[in-house]
């Protein structure tokens, strides 16, 4: 029988993952220490994550990193979301009407995590958020999900270099049929580009698709 507060390998292994996305490129050492695991135990764990493809060594460094096969697994998953098909052609439609990046964010615990985006074709780009994760009132995205569990409306969100700087981003909610938040959909765009009449457009375009991809779903 488990003793009660002890953690089973799986869960160990999992938190050793969620720490390889957080910070990449660790040694045996270093996981340990964050962990609160033994070296051996740490070896194990990572041995076992190596055969399956979820992580890879650097030969070199001795150092860990999530693999490919596990970065394949997540992508299976983003692609068969089931809101993820319908609100594409309503993105892509907001990136080439504004001529801006358009990101979709979902919620995970108290984070908010960038899964697909269409990408503005400017000469003047952001950084891309795709597959990173931010605390979830970091972001505007992450305050549209929050608020829109007790808000019911379709609202702007705004981030003005809080989670980047020279970085604004506009969000809104997605809502389900039960009308509870599910995703975000925003525009990020370099701050000195966006001019107050600009700013007014993209807020009520970016409503619009908000409220159009809820409907689909």
């Amino acid at each position: 029988m488990k003793r009660k507060g002890a953690k089973t390998s799986i869960e160990k292994a999992l938190d050793l993952i969620e720490t390889l996305k957080e910070r990449d490129n660790l040694g045996v050492t270093e996981l340990s220490g964050i962990l609160g695991l033994n070296k051996n135990n740490v070896f194990r764990i990572l041995a076992t994550l190596e055969v399956k493809g979820i992580v890879e060594q650097d030969r070199e460094t001795g150092h860990y990193k999530l693999g490919m096969r596990l970065l394949s697994l997540e992508h299976s998953y983003i692609e068969n979301l089931h809101f993820l098909k319908k609100a594409k052609p309503f993105m892509r439609n907001l990136r080439n009407r504004t001529l801006e990046s358009v990101y979709l964010s979902i919620p995970h615990k108290d984070s908010i995590v960038y899964i697909y985006s269409e990408e503005t074709k400017r000469s003047v780009l952001v950084n891309s958020r795709i597959g990173k994760r931010y605390p979830i009132d970091k972001t505007a995205a992450g305050k549209a999900i929050k608020k829109g569990i007790k808000d019911k409306d379709f609202f702007i969100e705004e981030d003005i270099n809080g989670a980047e700087p020279e970085v604004t981003e506009l969000a809104t909610v997605i809502r389900e049929e039960s009308g509870q938040p599910i995703a975000s959909i925003s525009i990020l765009v370099p701050s000195e580009r966006l001019k107050k009449e600009d700013k007014e457009f993209l807020k009520s375009m970016l409503l619009e698709t908000g409220a159009g991809i809820s409907k689909q779903l």
